[in-house]
C-alpha cells in the first residue's frame, strides 16, 4: 500500500435467514427475494421505498411501466406495476409523455383515471 492510501472498505455482507423467514427493514421494497436499498447523501444505505427511473441518469421516481411485445409490434405503457419484472422499464411521468416507438409498432397506453373504493 502506498503511503496516504486508505484500503477500500468491504460492504458487509449478512449470512441469509432460514428458508422461510425473510429480514428485511421496516418499508423496504422486495423484488424476489432481494431488499432493494438506495444510498443516503451520507453513503449509508436505506430502504428503497419507490423506484427510479430507467432512463440513464435520471433521478425522478417512475409511475409508469414500459413493456413490449415484440410478437404484435407494440410498446404498452401503464401504470407502475407492484414489482419489478425484469424485461419491463420504469419510467418517470416526463420520460412516459415523451414516449416513442419505432415505424411499424404501436403505442397502448393504460390510464388509471380514479381510485375505486
Amino acid at each position: 500500500m502506498r503511503p496516504g492510501h486508505r484500503p477500500a472498505r468491504a460492504a458487509s455482507v449478512t449470512a441469509a435467514p432460514p428458508a422461510g423467514r425473510r429480514r428485511v427493514a421496516a418499508g423496504a421494497a422486495v423484488a424476489g427475494h432481494v431488499a432493494i436499498l438506495r444510498r443516503r447523501g451520507s453513503g449509508s444505505l436505506r430502504p428503497m421505498l419507490s423506484r427510479p427511473c430507467s432512463r440513464v441518469a435520471c433521478p425522478r421516481d417512475a409511475v409508469s411501466t414500459l413493456t413490449y411485445v415484440y410478437a404484435d409490434s407494440m410498446a404498452v405503457l401503464g401504470p407502475l406495476s407492484l414489482n419489478h419484472e425484469p424485461h419491463s422499464y420504469d419510467l418517470c411521468a416526463i420520460h412516459a409523455e415523451r414516449l416513442s416507438a419505432p415505424q411499424g409498432w404501436q403505442i397502448v397506453r393504460h390510464e388509471v383515471f380514479g381510485e375505486i373504493k
